[in-house]
Formats: C-alpha cells, sequence, structure tokens
C-alpha cells in the first residue's frame, strides 16, 4: 500500500514539473472506514406549512410545521413585499414570537430552514411563501 501511495505521489510530482495537464488524479482510499469523510451535497425541504398570527398588541407569532434534518429555522418579516430593510431572526424551535411591532401596520413574513454543516457552515432552503398579518 505505501509503494502504491509513493508512486502516486512521484507520479503527480513528475506531471506538475513537466507540465503535462494531468488527465485524471489517482485517489487511494482510506485505510480505514472511520478516517474517510464523505463529502455529500446537503438539501434542506422548504418549509411547507407556516402560520402567522397577531395574538397581542404589537406582537405576531409565526408556527413552523417541522422539516425533517433541519437543524433550525430562519424567520424575515418586513412592512414591504420586497422584503426591504426587513429584520431576521433564527431560531431552532418550530415557533417563535416577533416583537416590538407596529400596531395596525401589515406585517410579510418568510421562512426558511437551515442544516449546520460539519465545518460550522449552514446550508438554506428555499424562502416558505410569504404570508401576511396584520397586527393588533
Amino acid at each position: 500500500m505505501r509503494i502504491k501511495r509513493a508512486f502516486v505521489g512521484l507520479l503527480a510530482a513528475a506531471v506538475m514539473l513537466a507540465g503535462i495537464p494531468a488527465v485524471s488524479t489517482p485517489v487511494m482510499a482510506a485505510e480505514s472506514a472511520t478516517s474517510a469523510t464523505a463529502t455529500q451535497e446537503v438539501t434542506v425541504r422548504k418549509p411547507s406549512k407556516v402560520t402567522v398570527k397577531s395574538t397581542a398588541k404589537k406582537k405576531a407569532k409565526v408556527t413552523i410545521k417541522k422539516v425533517s434534518g433541519a437543524t433550525g429555522y430562519q424567520v424575515q418579516y418586513s412592512t414591504s413585499k420586497s422584503f426591504t430593510s426587513a429584520k431576521t431572526k433564527t431560531t431552532k424551535k418550530t415557533s417563535v414570537t416577533l416583537k416590538k411591532l407596529t400596531s395596525k401596520k401589515t406585517y410579510y413574513v418568510r421562512v426558511r430552514a437551515f442544516v449546520t454543516n460539519s465545518d460550522g457552515s449552514k446550508t438554506y432552503s428555499k424562502w416558505s411563501t410569504v404570508k401576511k398579518v396584520k397586527v393588533k
């Protein structure tokens, strides 16, 4: 096994020095299954059902149907349909209360799920359909 690795290393070095474009690079398998790291493309489904209700003055409650495999959710809300100057809340729960809203104004809300990858980065789903609510 070590001879194969040495040969592959020498071959790659010779190709780089000669300036010959390599067509394919041989990949050696890991010696044990636990040390191998698989790279997979992670996808997350968008939340299928989102409900928004104004529960009290200057408050609105957003409820999300759980997405399997999701680590958390991002809730974005704005008084504009195009979400200009929108505010975002991140939560791991399936419900969140939006506070300090302006009374008698219409707010637009959308939600997306995310998965935290092993390197700490996040993979996001598409945004849910936009819901609107008039705050009490």
